[in-house]
């Protein structure tokens, strides 16, 4: 009698495995995920950390004044004067800051989390992929882990700098670019936790689709650089730069 040769299934991976192997081996993991698609958990955990991290944060008298500063500079960008009442009123919605952007965490990692996962549904649908929706919002999810650890080094930072700016922009590196500039719009837009999002994101899509994740993540840059182009170029023109 001829003995079945094929291997079992490699049994799903836990709640913590999935979470820290998204870390330091997003090619095995998001396999895992893709053969086992478990999503929930994950997107509670890391909508739970994000919104509390922010609701922390701008509880603080520093994070209300960073919160106060970055509207300011956000405005400015876009050519836009702040008057004294403008700045009043921003300092009032300061104090309302952590429940709003707790609270907009909250609804912001499920609803995002929805939209990526169905736009990447359609479009690799559209090219001829086979997968089901749950297999792409597991990984999509699960991508999102990078983003906790975002806010994990962020948000200290932020802290300690008093100030909302990213510290892991590539802006950083060039000090000396005139603020509002085009170009350093641009270098400020592109954030490393996000291109390491994104290089986990093609990863895990390359898994579901069973494709190579170089082309996907090159395509994910370019989406991502035309972004920044276009917001660098509408704050030059509206900033007068």
């Amino acid at each position: 009698m001829s003995q079945d040769s094929s291997s079992p299934a490699a049994p799903p991976l836990s709640f913590v495995q999935r979470i820290v192997g998204v870390v330091v081996s997003p090619g095995e993991t998001m396999a895992r995920i893709a053969a086992a698609p478990r999503w929930v958990d994950v997107l509670l955990f890391t909508t739970l950390l994000v919104a509390g991290g922010f609701a922390l944060f701008f509880s603080t008298d520093i994070g209300q004044t960073a919160y106060v500063d970055q509207g300011v500079a956000t405005m400015e960008s876009f050519g836009r004067t702040v008057t004294p009442e403008m700045y009043a009123g921003m300092q009032q919605q300061a104090a309302y800051a952590p429940v709003v952007q707790g609270l907009s965490m909250l609804f912001i990692g499920p609803v995002f989390t929805a939209i990526f996962a169905g736009i990447f549904f359609g479009v690799f649908t559209v090219l001829g992929g086979e997968a089901t929706f749950k297999q792409v919002v597991a990984v999509v999810a699960h991508a999102g882990v990078i983003t906790v650890l975002q806010q994990v080094f962020a948000l200290p930072m932020n802290y300690m700098r008093q100030s909302m700016s990213s510290a892991t922009n590539l802006a950083v590196f060039f000090p000396d670019l005139a603020e509002g500039s085009f170009l350093a719009s641009l270098l400020g837009f592109i954030d490393l936790f996000i291109v390491w999002y994104l290089v986990v994101l093609a990863i895990g899509l390359a898994a579901v689709y069973r494709r190579k994740w170089t082309p996907i993540a090159g395509g994910l840059f370019v989406v991502y650089i035309v972004i920044g182009l276009a917001i660098a170029a509408i704050k030059a023109v509206l900033g007068g730069r």
